[in-house]
């Protein structure tokens, strides 16, 4: 009998230990849920904090008046955060940093223009190492941007139809520069451009003789009257040869440029256009492409 017992009391102390160990277990499950539980909602909160924050820096559609070393470029928010990565504007506009605006609603950047110093300064290190990437991404950046404008005026009141196929000009430099993007009329509505540049030959510049570059971008009206189409990377321009800028627009009408200039000097570059009527209309008299983006060099 008193063996009996001992067994008994023997199997109660084994069980108690491993009732023990599951509460034990149960208990540490729970902590670790109860964990898991306040650090997903922390992060639901943070979220919807930052979600809030975007929606209040602006709506997609707003305008957006950027002045980038004391030129104003007027755009929206949609377009900035649409910029191809890596890009500065983009993460700016991207809700998760507190804007100041100036007293004119503009936003600055750089504000004291020490960053293109220093941009100078890295493009010329990583020209002397052989940095090709760090060299291309700094190119990408409009610093030194000039405007070739060739337009005296801009007319907002008849429109630019587009129904006949590319709008083109064609110009060459009087010494090396390059391209950073052209400037194109605005529009009422919205369309999408395609752009290409071509170098032609001069003595018959409706012959190609090599594509350079291409770009594409879609407007709003409320990117403003002039709208910029960037070059993925600066395009090098030389003198004695020709070029040609052809653009597809597909959309609402635009404004047009009147009574254009056929030679335009911008930091020191002459900037001739040269006679030409494309299929839609636009020539070195009239029609698209108010203003080329240009760098000298």
């Amino acid at each position: 009998m008193d063996t009996a017992v001992e067994q008994f009391q023997g199997g109660v102390s084994i069980f108690q230990e491993q009732l023990d160990a599951l509460i034990a277990s149960v208990t540490a499950e729970r902590t670790i849920l109860a964990e898991s539980s306040e650090q997903l909602k922390r992060e639901r909160q943070d979220y919807e904090e930052e979600k809030q924050r975007v929606s209040q820096v602006f709506s997609g559609n707003d305008k957006v008046i950027l002045n980038v070393g004391g030129v104003n470029f007027t755009t929206t928010q949609t377009t900035l955060q649409n910029a191809p990565a890596p890009s500065l504007f983009a993460a700016m506009f991207s809700g998760r940093h507190t804007l100041t605006a100036d007293q004119d609603g503009t936003f600055s950047y750089p504000p004291d223009g020490s960053d293109y110093k220093y941009l100078l300064e890295l493009r010329a290190e990583a020209e002397y190492y052989g940095l090709t990437g760090l060299l291309e991404n700094i190119d990408r950046y409009p610093y030194a941007l000039i405007r070739a404008q060739r337009t005296s005026s801009l007319n907002t009141e008849d429109s630019w139809m587009y129904e006949d196929g590319h709008d083109e000009i064609v110009f060459s430099v009087d010494q090396p520069c390059q391209l950073l993007g052209v400037g194109l009329c605005g529009t009422e509505g919205a369309y999408t451009a395609e752009l290409e540049l071509l170098e032609v030959d001069p003595s018959n510049v409706s012959e190609e003789i090599a594509k350079i570059q291409d770009a594409a971008q879609s407007y709003t009206k409320s990117d403003g009257e002039v709208v910029r189409l960037m070059l993925q990377r600066p395009a090098l321009l030389a003198p004695k040869k020709c070029y040609m800028l052809s653009a597809l627009i597909k959309g609402t009408e635009s404004f047009c440029c009147e009574e254009c200039l056929t030679t335009v000097v911008a930091a020191g570059v002459r900037v001739h256009f040269h006679a030409w009527e494309s299929p839609n209309g636009t020539t070195d008299q009239r029609g698209q492409f108010p203003e080329l983006y240009i760098r000298a060099m």
